[in-house]
């Protein structure tokens, strides 16, 4: 796997992926998220799948339906990031151990600041800064 398609891991798929107890979970997390903004931005199968398998995105409606995701999550409002949006979903990622809770925080905060008017790019961004922050605590993706 490339570097940039580690890169493009939604946000809360890296999470998903450092903490969940096997690879079919993830996986069917990526689906049951992608698939409720398929129809919103004219997404294709093989959009979604690309989502789901982490592939890069390559088109406008691919990043949108990335951003689709991370909006209707509370991730992001289209412009910045949400940390709170965040949290609330990493919390279910995650459960009570403390130690995961500490570190998803960390990232956030790490992440606060991003912000872009195009929302579609915000998504790639928010992605990109979660997996950075992720890392550079000791969690690294399955991929």
């Amino acid at each position: 796997m490339n570097r940039w398609q580690l890169a493009v891991a939604l946000v809360f798929f890296l999470a998903a992926h450092a903490f969940a107890q096997t690879d079919d979970e993830v996986l069917e997390i990526r689906r049951n998220l992608a698939q409720s903004c398929k129809q919103r931005e004219g997404a294709s199968d093989g959009d979604v799948e690309g989502l789901i398998t982490a592939v890069e995105p390559v088109t406008r409606v691919q990043k949108c339906l990335q951003s689709c995701v991370q909006q209707q999550h509370g991730v992001s409002d289209g412009r910045r990031f949400l940390k709170e949006g965040y949290l609330a979903l990493m919390r279910v990622v995650v459960g009570t151990d403390q130690l995961r809770q500490r570190i998803v925080e960390e990232a956030a905060d790490e992440c606060i600041g991003v912000e872009n008017e195009d929302r579609c790019q915000l998504a790639i961004d928010i992605m990109i800064c979660v997996k950075q922050a992720l890392q550079k605590r000791g969690l690294r993706s399955k991929e």
